[in-house]
């Protein structure tokens, strides 16, 4: 069963936002626009408003791997396993997995998946999948690090082994980043063909790619599921601005779908009649630190910049009541914990902040921040620079940076960022792999740690542990270990997106992970 769509009434959006409504339902509208009033029609093309389109590694899944890459690779390819709406592991081209010990995993290979072009999955396909998303080229490889070896027992049957006991592999392998690949359509088109060429046994394939213009995906006619697509095809129409969304949305002529963060536009939307799906509370603005050298280098200026912003400000000023503070792992998931006055550097300090300035002899550092500039992250900008006032309360100079978004993520990817640089998070299958690029010394973007700090270790032991209520009392010393050397800055979370329909379409259900997956059951309105 799907997350239950619910409306954002004018007066209660700051309401729908809380997680702790993420289970309620507003009632008639959207229960009436979910089950659909109208017929299901087979056929036609389903067009679908969005902001951004695949960046840098595009359709390739190894190397594309940010949320706009994602929310096309992840309708094309699948993974080895798959989670429900309520996170529980379900089968995807595994039909059964079993682990045998702590360091032993195997799983059987479903029959009968082909991929797009007609070619049957083999367990091959699997093991070449795993090594090659574990490999040192892959952006994957953070999280399958403890992954030792990977073989084919028979011809349905895949073992892997790690080195050491670790507790999130399986949600990890769920995650629809870690998709499998045809070994053969892999290995013989070139890593820059693999950007924009895609091959998959998911219920859509890539039919055409226009530059910044749209996206359109085919239902894939081999798809091994019970229930393939009733759509023949889904035309991703990119536009930037959400306004531009809206109104394409309003004019009725041929957009049937999009999707927004701004909860402002929405509460319009479905005053209007439109049907409103929320994605959970996964989006945290999250911003890296390069600790490699200048002021950042210090803790205490760490510090002094964590006590100095004043987040529920930042919230109320930036984004009208409509966020909530979280640390590292997203109040949104699960797993995840809401700081509180005890969460080291997080409560609003002044005073305290000069003091750590002052013992640092950095009175007054300036500090950079590069952030996107594109339209699609316009409400992302009140933020910087409601945070730039906020420090220089503090005698800390913040140098705003806007970047177009493929600039600011190569330059995170490739940890050449000066100082700060804003990058969005997304929902990770497992609470541990939020930690992944800020605790994780060798990867480029990780500077405030090295292999000796404690919180590695501590992280190390998250990954390792199976308990889950040990899990839980770890994930929380991890927390205020991480608040407290300020690895990470994090300003405040909120819902990835908003989705949005009106009576063109019925069948469609959001899910929490903002996938998209409904698509697959939605139709056309004949």
């Amino acid at each position: 069963m799907r997350t239950p769509i619910r409306g954002l009434g004018a007066t209660a959006v700051a309401a729908a936002l809380a997680v702790t409504l993420a289970a309620c339902s507003s009632g008639s509208v959207a229960e009436e626009s979910a089950s659909g009033s109208a017929e299901p029609a087979a056929g036609g093309t389903i067009v679908y408003a969005t902001d951004v389109q695949p960046v840098t590694g595009g359709i390739d899944p190894y190397q594309g791997t940010a949320f706009a890459n994602l929310n096309i690779t992840g309708l094309i390819y699948e993974p080895l396993i798959a989670k429900d709406d309520d996170g529980t592991l379900i089968p995807s081209i595994a039909e059964s997995w079993e682990q045998v010990d702590d360091t032993t995993y195997t799983f059987t290979i479903r029959d009968g998946v082909t991929f797009s072009d007609g070619t049957e999955l083999t367990v091959d396909d699997v093991v070449f999948s795993l090594n090659t998303m574990r490999g040192a080229d892959s952006l994957l490889a953070t999280n399958l690090t403890t992954i030792a070896d990977v073989t084919a027992l028979d011809d349905s049957t895949v073992q892997v082994t790690t080195s050491m006991p670790d507790a999130t592999l399986l949600n990890t392998l769920s995650y629809r980043g870690y998709a499998i690949v045809s070994q053969a359509f892999y290995e013989s088109t070139t890593p820059e063909e693999r950007t924009t060429s895609a091959l998959g046994t998911g219920p859509w394939a890539l039919a055409d790619w226009t530059d910044q213009v749209s996206i359109t995906l085919d239902a894939n006619e081999y798809y091994w599921g019970d229930e393939g697509p009733y759509a023949d095809s889904i035309e991703f129409d990119i536009i930037g601005d959400e306004t531009s969304r809206a109104s394409a949305l309003r004019q009725r002529s041929g957009t049937d779908l999009a999707w927004f963060r701004d909860p402002t536009q929405v509460s319009s939307l479905e005053a209007e009649g439109f049907t409103v799906g929320q994605n959970a509370a996964t989006r945290s603005l999250t911003m890296y630190i390069n600790a490699s050298d200048g002021p950042l280098a210090d803790v205490k200026v760490r510090q002094a910049i964590s006590k100095a912003m004043d987040r529920q400000a930042l919230i109320d000023l930036a984004m009208g009541g409509e966020a909530e503070q979280s640390l590292v792992v997203p109040v949104g998931d699960p797993a995840g914990i809401a700081p509180d006055a005890d969460t080291p550097n997080y409560t609003h300090d002044v005073e305290g902040a000069k003091a750590l300035l002052a013992e640092a002899g950095e009175e007054n550092p300036t500090i950079t921040l590069t952030y996107a500039s594109d339209a699609a992250f316009a409400l992302d900008v009140p933020m910087v620079e409601v945070l730039k006032e906020q420090l220089a309360e503090a005698g800390i100079t913040l140098e705003l940076k806007a970047q177009p978004w493929a600039d600011v993520l190569n330059s995170y990817i490739s940890g050449t960022w000066e100082d700060l640089v804003l990058v969005p998070g997304v929902y990770q299958p497992d609470p541990a792999a939020y930690f992944g690029t800020v605790l994780t010394p060798g990867l480029p973007m990780v500077t405030a740690v090295t292999e000796d700090s404690p919180e590695v270790a501590l992280y190390m032991q998250l990954r390792s542990t199976f308990d889950e209520a040990e899990r839980a009392e770890i994930l929380a010393e991890l927390e205020d270990m991480v608040a407290e050397n300020v690895d990470v800055l994090v300003a405040y979370t909120g819902p990835q997106r908003y989705e949005v329909w009106g009576d063109t379409v019925t069948g469609y259900e959001v899910d929490p992970y903002t996938y998209r997956e409904g698509l697959t059951s939605t139709s056309k309105v004949s």
